[in-house]
């Protein structure tokens, strides 16, 4: 597990109450389908951009750098995400599971 990961994974999401972990879980969702999304969109540009003829190349090293920079920590982000919307979906369904006995 990486460094942000560690950091943007919520380690007390048991304490939570249930609408907190609805709103958890709703939002890091959204934020993992909007990266995913994001990710391939920035490959589409960057595919097309080399295509260009006015695109230089100290501009393609510039953006290249720029996108490797960002790109390190996304998979990260995305993950820690993608795990605080499971656990949230976890404790959410054990809780409703405990109601019904």
């Amino acid at each position: 597990m990486s460094h942000i990961e560690n950091i943007l994974i919520r380690a007390d999401i048991k304490s939570e109450e249930t609408d907190s972990l609805k709103n958890i879980r709703m939002h890091s969702e959204a934020a993992y389908e909007g990266l995913i999304s994001g990710l391939g969109a920035i490959g589409n540009i960057a595919f097309w951009a080399c295509d260009n003829k006015n695109y230089s190349d100290d501009m393609a090293r510039s953006d290249l750098c720029a996108l490797g920079e960002m790109l390190m920590y996304v998979p990260g982000i995305t993950a820690a995400l993608k795990f605080n919307a499971e656990e949230a979906d976890f404790n959410i369904k054990e809780r409703e599971q405990k109601k019904k006995r």
